[in-house]
Formats: C-alpha cells, sequence, structure tokens
C-alpha cells in the first residue's frame, strides 16, 4: 500500500498544481506533517489567504485605476494623523490622492492639520455633518477618479485598497460600491456588511458584530445590503450615475441612503472579505445617539421606510403569491417536501411557482407553474421583478433569492437541513463550502424548518425559525388488506453518504441468508449479493405496498434533516428499526413507535432480530407508529405553513426595540 501510495504522489501533484495552482501545492507539502494533529487547514487558510493576496498585487499592478481617498475629521487631530500614516504606508501613491476634510473644528486643530504631509486639506469654515465633508472631498476628484470614502480612525492592513478595487471591477459590471472587513483594536469583528437590525428595526447593524477575528463566514465575500461609511469604494460612474452624498444627513443614516440609492440605480454592494481595516471604535465622537442622529433617523425613515416595509406580496383578491427557488428538480425527499408546498397552497387558492435551474420534474405530479433558468444569475433577474414571498430551499439558492429581494418582495429561507452535513472533509474545497454554507443563512430571511436540531442550529447562529415539518399524505401511504411476510427487510438503497447504506447492507449480512433484502430507490447498481432484489423507481403506491409486505423497515442514516421514510413506514404499519439521525428525533420514540440503536452492524442487527423474533414487539411498535403518523397530516402542516407565509406577508416591524451599543451608520 504504501508503495502503491508513493507511486500516485506524482500524479496527486500534478492535478493539484492544474487545480489549485503551484502555492497550493507548496502549502500542502509544508502543512502535511501538521496533518495528524490537525492543525494543516488553519495553516493552509493563511498560506492561501497570502497566495490570494499576491494575486491581487499583480492585478492591481496591471489594472489599477486612480483613487481618491476622502478622509472626513473634526476635533482632535492624533487619530487623523494615524490614519494618513497607515494610508501612506499602505497605498500605491503614484495611483492614491489623500484628501482629508476637517468640518469645522476650532481653529487649533485647523492648524495642526496644516502639518500633514502628502494630502490635500479642505478646511471647512463650519460645521456641516460627515455627509457635507465627503462631498466636499469628492468634488477634488478628477473625472475618472474613483473615491474611497474611509473614517479618521480606521487603521489600513496591508492591501486592503487593492483588493476593494479588484471587487469593484473584477466581479461583476453591476457592482458600485465596495466595503472590507471591519475590526476592532482587540481583533473582533466589527462590520462585515450591513443589515437592517431585526430587533430594533428603526436601526441598522453589522454582520457577524463581535465574532472572532477568524469567524469562518465572515471570511466570504458577498453583497450585502449596506456597507458602513467607515470605509466605502464608490466607482467613479456610480458617483456619476447617482451623484453625492445627501448632506441632508446631520449625522448617520447617509451610507445606508447612499448604499439603497446605488441598489434603486441596478448598482449592487459588495462585501470583500480579503479587504481588512481596523476601526478604533469612532473614538473622535461618542456613541450616544443626539438630536442630530435622530433627525438623520427620522429623515431616512421618511424616505426608506415604505421601501422597507411596503411590500405587496397579495393578489388583489388577498391569496399569496409565492416563489419557491431550486438548484433541480432531481428526485428527493426535500423536492417532494417543496412540490407538495406548492401543489397544497395552489389547491389553496393561492398564486405559486416554482423557478428552477432544472425542468418539470417527471417523477412527481407537481401542478404548480415551473420556469427553468440557465444559470443563478439569470433566475435572479427574473425572480427580482416578482411582487413575492420568495423562498430559498438549498444554500446555493440563498444568494439569487436573497438579491432578487432587496427591492422587491420578501425572503424566506426554508432549511430542510443545517447544509453544512455535506461538506463534512478536511479539504480546502469542504472548508470553503461550509464558509458559504454558514454565510448563505442572512439575518434578513425569515426562516422556516423542518426539525428542531435545525431550529436548534439556526438559534445559534442568532436566527429564529418556525418550526414546518414535512407531512405525509395518509391517502397513500396507509395499512392495506395484504398479507405482511415474516422474512423480508425493506430499506432505501442510496449512495449518499449521510444515509450509510453500507451499514444496512452489513447488518442484513451478519443475520445470515434469512430474511430477504429489498431496496427501492433509483440506483440499482447498490443491489448486493446474495437473497436481495432492487425495485427501481417505484410509485408512491409501490412504495406502499412494500411497506405493507415488509417484516421491518431499515433506516442507518448518519444524518438527515427530517427522515421522512420511516414515518411512511409508521404510516403503512411497519415496524422500523433507526439509528439516530439528528432529524428523526423529532418522531422516532425508541421503544414506543421504532427502535433506536446505535450506529454499529451489530447493533442493528440484533435490533432487527429483536423485531423479527417479538410479536408482541412488533404489534407495540406499530400501534405507537400510527398514533404518531396522525399529527403529520398534510392539512395540518399546510396550515401550519399557510400561517407562517401570511405573516411574513403582512409583517410590519415595529421601532422601538433597544438601541445597538454604537451608532452603525454614517460612523
Amino acid at each position: 500500500m504504501l508503495n502503491r501510495m508513493l507511486n500516485d504522489l506524482p500524479k496527486r501533484a500534478a492535478l493539484t498544481v492544474r487545480t489549485y495552482g503551484w502555492w497550493n501545492l507548496l502549502g500542502r507539502i509544508a502543512t502535511a506533517p501538521l496533518r495528524p494533529l490537525g492543525l494543516d487547514s488553519g495553516v493552509r487558510l493563511k498560506l492561501q489567504q497570502r497566495s490570494v493576496l499576491r494575486g491581487t498585487v499583480r492585478w492591481y499592478r496591471e489594472n489599477g485605476r486612480l483613487v481618491v481617498v476622502v478622509v472626513p475629521t473634526f476635533g482632535a487631530t492624533e487619530v487623523t494623523f494615524a490614519a494618513v500614516r497607515g494610508l501612506r504606508r499602505t497605498v500605491d501613491r503614484s495611483r492614491t490622492r489623500i484628501v482629508v476634510v476637517d468640518d469645522g473644528s476650532e481653529r487649533e486643530h485647523q492648524e495642526k492639520l496644516g502639518e500633514l504631509q502628502g494630502v490635500e486639506l479642505v478646511l471647512a469654515p463650519d460645521n456641516a455633518g460627515y455627509a457635507a465633508s465627503v462631498n466636499r472631498g469628492i468634488a477634488l476628484a478628477g473625472p475618472d477618479d474613483d473615491v474611497v470614502v474611509l473614517n479618521n480612525d480606521v487603521v489600513p492592513h496591508r492591501g486592503w485598497l487593492a483588493q476593494l478595487q479588484m471587487a469593484a471591477y473584477d466581479n461583476r459590471d453591476e457592482v458600485g460600491i465596495v466595503g472590507p472587513r471591519l475590526l476592532y483594536p482587540d481583533g473582533r469583528i466589527q462590520s462585515a456588511g450591513s443589515y437592517r437590525n431585526v430587533g430594533a428595526p428603526e436601526w441598522f447593524d453589522h454582520r457577524y458584530r463581535f465574532r472572532p477575528e477568524a469567524f469562518a463566514p465572515a471570511r466570504v465575500s458577498t453583497d450585502a445590503l449596506a456597507v458602513t461609511g467607515a470605509c466605502m469604494y464608490l466607482r467613479r460612474d456610480l458617483i456619476d450615475a447617482i451623484g453625492t452624498f445627501d448632506d441632508g444627513y446631520a449625522m448617520g443614516y447617509e451610507d445606508v441612503d447612499y448604499c439603497l440609492r446605488a441598489w434603486e440605480a441596478d448598482r449592487s454592494v459588495r462585501y470583500e472579505a480579503l479587504s481588512t481595516l481596523t476601526h478604533m471604535e469612532s473614538p473622535t465622537r461618542g456613541t450616544a445617539q443626539g438630536e442630530r442622529e435622530l433627525s438623520s433617523q427620522r429623515r431616512f425613515w421618511d424616505r426608506w421606510g415604505g421601501w422597507f416595509d411596503d411590500r405587496p406580496v397579495r393578489t388583489t383578491d388577498g391569496a399569496l403569491r409565492v416563489i419557491y427557488v431550486t438548484e433541480d428538480t432531481g428526485v428527493g425527499g426535500g423536492h417532494r417536501d417543496i412540490f407538495e408546498h406548492l401543489n397544497r397552497l395552489q389547491a389553496r387558492g393561492h398564486s405559486v411557482a416554482l423557478f428552477s435551474l432544472g425542468g418539470q420534474p417527471d417523477w412527481f405530479p407537481l401542478e404548480a407553474p415551473v420556469h427553468t433558468f440557465a444559470d443563478y444569475d439569470e433566475l435572479a433577474a427574473a425572480l427580482a421583478r416578482e411582487e413575492a414571498i420568495k423562498v430559498a430551499t438549498w444554500w446555493a439558492t440563498g444568494d439569487p433569492v436573497w438579491r432578487a429581494s432587496v427591492r422587491r418582495g420578501r425572503a424566506v429561507f426554508f432549511v430542510q437541513d443545517i447544509e453544512t452535513s455535506y461538506y463534512s472533509g478536511r479539504s480546502g474545497v469542504q472548508e470553503r463550502a461550509r464558509c458559504e454554507v454558514l454565510a448563505s443563512y442572512r439575518e434578513e430571511f425569515r426562516y422556516m424548518t423542518i426539525a428542531e436540531v435545525s431550529a436548534r442550529k439556526l438559534a445559534e447562529l442568532g436566527l429564529a425559525a418556525e418550526l414546518v415539518p414535512p407531512g405525509i399524505d395518509l391517502d397513500t401511504f396507509r395499512a392495506l388488506e395484504i398479507e405482511r411476510r415474516g422474512d423480508m427487510l425493506l430499506a432505501l438503497g442510496r449512495s449518499n453518504p449521510l444515509k450509510n447504506f453500507p451499514l444496512t447492507v452489513e447488518a442484513w449480512r451478519r443475520l445470515g441468508s434469512e430474511p430477504e433484502l429489498c431496496l427501492f430507490g433509483v440506483e440499482p447498481e447498490l443491489r448486493p449479493e446474495g437473497r436481495s432484489r432492487y425495485i427501481q423507481a417505484p410509485s408512491d403506491g409501490e412504495v406502499n405496498e412494500l411497506l405493507n409486505q415488509a417484516t421491518v423497515f431499515v433506516q442507518t442514516s448518519r444524518h438527515e434533516g427530517f427522515c421522512l421514510p420511516p414515518l411512511e413506514a409508521m404510516a403503512a404499519g411497519a415496524p422500523v428499526v433507526c439509528t439516530d439521525a439528528n432529524g428523526n428525533r423529532d418522531f422516532c420514540r425508541d421503544g414506543d413507535n421504532c427502535l433506536m440503536v446505535e450506529s454499529d452492524p451489530g447493533a442493528v442487527a440484533a435490533g432487527i432480530e429483536r423485531v423479527l423474533g417479538d410479536s408482541e414487539l412488533r404489534a407495540r411498535l406499530v400501534h405507537g407508529g400510527l398514533q404518531t403518523v396522525q399529527s403529520y397530516s398534510w392539512e395540518h402542516r399546510i396550515d401550519q405553513l399557510e400561517r407562517f407565509l401570511s405573516r411574513v406577508a403582512d409583517e410590519r416591524p415595529q421601532a422601538g426595540g433597544a438601541v445597538p451599543g454604537e451608532r452603525v451608520s454614517g460612523s
């Protein structure tokens, strides 16, 4: 085996270079000794970041544009001098002009600013506010110059400006504003983009505020509702399109206002995780909310309150307009649940549709309209035109749904599982995917989920979720008047690693030649040798017949978001042997309606033998299962869903919640 591994090394090295580049290969070699200790991923992440920084430097050297950095200041000058020193250390002076704008400070402070070297200085005669200072600086920019608005209490890190500029021009043409990751002096995150505060909706807050600097989701660059005026990169073509800041804001909200104006002009706002600066918590003024801040707040909500809150998502006769978004429409329990939602909402008179990258499903009788798109950008563009409740159903659909809901409609996330479970490996690709999954769970969504375990994990992320479990079609899955066999194990044959199908096969082999193993699904190649058979793509009615014939239904998943098949087995009167798969804890009660055994071949085999050999146990499990399924009828579940969506549709956030500990706009 060692010789084979050594012989494979050249091939693996060549593949790594072709896929990820030389620096990735060198990083893997350097961190190999740390792998047994589990320390390699953190070191590799830092090496990858350095590699990205080198790539940014190359891009900036070839494509860099002229930038004017506008630094508003008022009062004591020490922090301004420190900011200018930091700027001169971290920017290309041949492509960057620094403009310091004093907003009517006392004479002694303005005289002190005159000692600054390498800057253009604007000394305003009176105090007109932050936005007015920004505009004075923008006025000095040339017709082709981009602008960075930068607080005077910010300490820039190496590469910050090049990374912001690359994010502004190297992603999508519609980017208008880019903001960086801001850190507190103690290294914790201050801002990774801004959103409307859920608990106090008259204010805005920062994503991941107070999280550790290494908090993984904050390392994912993504669009944001707004970025803070502590550091904003503004493209020149955006300034030309929407103008300068609104200097009617005396203090605060001017940055969010400008970002919303960008969105209204079909220009996006971007959070760039790889650009980092330290923000010194606004030492030039306190955090108390005075009349100037409150007057800015009133001005903002007079302008934007209806934009946020008046989102018509009902038809003229009061029905809900709801659009679910999926990545595809293939066979799966999650898609079945979504399609049932659509069919049953439509049957109740609501206007529903499916937007997907997949076509009309051929395995499920979906009656709702299906709109198919080539990619997520095309889907999001079409979805953005709709006044509807827009429902993300998988982490990769989160950003398209969110973007399509910035200006119209209301965004919901139907979390059927915390999807980091699909990326459990230790490779860099898997680590990155886990970060992107968590970053897709935005504060702006209203959440529903199917199991308590997912609701608890969302709560750990600070997100509240409504519990809407799947239902069962009790007209389809039910006891039939057919004879149940005494020697038949029934299980799903799935290759998904989370289903842990090899455990089912190994437990069956330990039982000897009896009983028969009957499998169903869409992967007949999984049928093991021996007394087994595979029923390919059976209809729901055919599955129910199998459940009525089976002596025991077996499910050995490592993890499930909910796990519907055991419930269907209970409805058909089949005894269930299963493992603890997290999502099945909501309805599986060991010894009452199932046997929940350890994830071990011997334990699974022993559980099956108990059920096969004990008629009283079988009867008890069947009785408990039939009682359990009554609370999972689809009518009951759609009642829950309808109530939740109606609350989302009619939501009108109420001001007056707790005021955040710091002002988070215009700082």
